[in-house]
Order: C-alpha cells, then structure tokens, then sequence
C-alpha cells in the first residue's frame, strides 16, 4: 500500500476512533443526568427508590448541554404514585432545565394522571349513592348512581366537573339526567327534594400533603380516559420543588 494511502487510512481510522469515543462519552454523561434527575425527583417526592422514576434526557450533544449550563428536555414519569386519594401517574415536561439548582426553570409542565378505575373508586368516595358507574366524558365525568329519594332508589345520571378551589378538587354538579329528562341541579333539587350538593360532597379531596408545598395543583382536566391534575410550577427552581410536603388541613 502506498504511504499517502496508508496515512489517510490512519487518518481515517483516529477519526473513527475519536467519535466512537465521543459517542460513548456522551452516552455517559446523558446517562448521568438521568441518574441525577432520578434522585431529585426522588426527593422532591419523598420516595425511597429513585428508580422508581424513569427519566430520560433528550435534545443535542449532552456534553454540550452540560458545559452550556442547560438541559433541552427531560421526560420524567413516576408510574403508581401514592397521592393519598388515589393512586396515579406523575408526568413532567421540563424544557430548558438549569443545572444550577438554584436558577428557576423557565418552562415546565407536570400534572398526575389518575386512570379510569382509580377515578371510579375516588369518585364513589365522595358520593351519597350507589354508584353504577362512571363515564370520563371531557370536560365531565358523567356519574352514574341510585338516589335515595323518600327512601326508593332512583337511578341518576349527574354530569359533574372537577374544579379545584384552593388546595382541594371538587367534583360540580352540572346537571342531572332522570330518565329521557335532563335537568339543571337547581330543577332537580325542585322536583325531588334532593340538593346535588348533598349528593357531591363539596369538601371535595386533596393531594396537597403527597407533593411539595412548591408544587400547587391549579387546574384539572378530563382528558381521553383520564382525570389530570396540573401543576402551575414555572419559575421554581430544582431546590424549590423540594420544599417539605404541604398540609390539607385547615
């Protein structure tokens, strides 16, 4: 073989070499920002095993990302999270991620999604009835149960929606369904005596003791089949969302 030729296969062959090693590095170092976006989740939720938290670091060059001070994005999903009512899914959407703890993220979304079943059950928690079953129907959740009028079971439809009003959740009577007849709760209540409040508790249910104080739920969402309770949390920072655990009391 000619010398040039062998030079430039030389050549040819460092570079591979180097961007071999590149790729591993950077697989390494994305593999580590994982590992530490793991526990900091784990903290902010107070869970013994950071891996029960699946996190995954996307964007460009992650070396580059870290020198540049800022993550693009991090996926984060804890599934089975225990939030005292209910049992759910915890997403996070985190763009732009400081790794400076202390600065604040500047776009995030994060909501806890609870699934059908585990709506069901919550739902029977907080209503004065048997309930036969429930439908998610965006933006409501269409209730089905036996009211109890002048002591016979009536069945009822209610179509309610999730509000939050403060810390807590409350599930609204929108209206009643009674056979072929659909009627505005302050009809029903007319006709059977019977307040939909009284059928919904509105002391409502809160998760505010299950997430950090930083971490408040400001809306919540019938969406596919799935009840979502968002978090508002940009501008916090990574310290921020640490903070101890808040109070459903009072």
């Amino acid at each position: 073989m000619p010398r040039r030729l062998r030079r430039v296969g030389l050549g040819l062959a460092g570079i591979a070499a180097l961007l071999g090693a590149t790729v591993v590095a950077d697989m390494l170092v994305r593999g580590g920002m994982e590992g530490v976006a793991r526990e900091e989740i784990a903290v902010a939720l107070q869970l013994d095993d950071p891996e029960r938290v699946d996190a995954e670091v996307t964007g460009g060059s992650a070396i580059l990302q870290l020198l540049l001070g800022s993550v693009d994005h991090v996926a984060i999903t804890v599934p089975d999270l225990d939030v005292g009512v209910a049992t759910g899914t915890f997403h996070a959407e985190i763009y732009d991620l400081p790794t400076n703890p202390v600065q604040p993220i500047p776009r995030v979304y994060s909501y806890i999604s609870i699934d059908h079943d585990a709506v069901a059950r919550l739902t029977d928690e907080f209503v004065d009835g048997v309930v036969t079953d429930v439908v998610l129907q965006p933006p409501s959740l269409r209730v089905s149960l036996d009211a109890d009028v002048h002591g016979l079971a009536v069945p009822v439809t209610v179509v309610v929606e999730p509000v939050t009003r403060g810390p807590r959740i409350v599930l609204v009577p929108q209206r009643v369904e009674v056979g072929q007849a659909e009627l505005a709760p302050a009809e029903f209540e007319q006709r059977y005596g019977i307040a939909t409040t009284t059928l919904f508790d509105q002391t409502g249910f809160c998760i505010a003791d299950s997430v950090p104080s930083s971490m408040a739920v400001t809306d919540v969402r019938v969406s596919g089949g799935a009840v979502l309770l968002v978090f508002g949390i940009e501008q916090r920072s990574v310290l921020q969302l640490q903070a101890p655990h808040g109070s459903c009391t009072g």
